[in-house]
């Protein structure tokens, strides 16, 4: 019994082992493809990320879609009504009837736009594919990024605390 349960203490082990090592070669691997690829590998990095973002953000504008629909379908349904209405006879107390038609005409007009861009923005866009080495060296350039808009911004903001106190480096001068 302590046999079988040491030796699947072992695979379990040997497993995770392989799995850590796997996962620290990826990481040197995006370190490499950042460092060696320079420039132009921060390049095309940033631009998967940045098609990836936007896909993401015109998938959320399905939602845009939805509603648009909803609104070109009441939208319709007001201009029929307002036209019915319009046509009928006049009605002491209701004010504004004769802009029915015209209001009609004008709910029609934007119900057939919404349709319209709804039937040109409607599919699903696709992105680029980022495999497990572009991953991390992407996260890597993004850490560096980071690490230097900070550096920036705390340079910035230290210079103009210095200026305010009448700070000024003798060294620089």
């Amino acid at each position: 019994m302590l046999g079988g349960l040491k030796e699947k203490a072992g695979e379990v082990a040997e497993a995770t082992t392989g799995a850590v090592q796997g996962r620290v070669d990826t990481a040197k691997g995006g370190k490499k493809l950042v460092d060696e690829g320079g420039l132009s590998a921060r390049a095309a990095l940033l631009a998967k990320a940045a098609a990836n973002d936007a896909v993401v953000s015109d998938k959320e504008t399905g939602k845009l879609m939805s509603l648009m629909s909803l609104s070109a379908e009441r939208l319709e349904t007001a201009a029929k009504k307002l036209r019915e209405a319009a046509g009928m006879p006049d009605v002491e107390g209701i004010e504004g009837k004769e802009k029915f038609a015209s209001l009609a005409d004008s709910f029609e007009e934007r119900a057939t736009a919404y349709t319209k861009a709804v039937s040109l923005l409607t599919g699903e866009m696709e992105g680029p594919a980022f495999s497990d080495l572009e991953t991390d060296a992407l996260r890597l350039v993004l850490a560096q990024e980071g690490y230097e808009w900070a550096y920036e911004k705390g340079a910035a903001a230290a210079g103009a605390a210095a200026k305010s106190v009448g700070y000024t480096d003798a060294s620089a001068a």
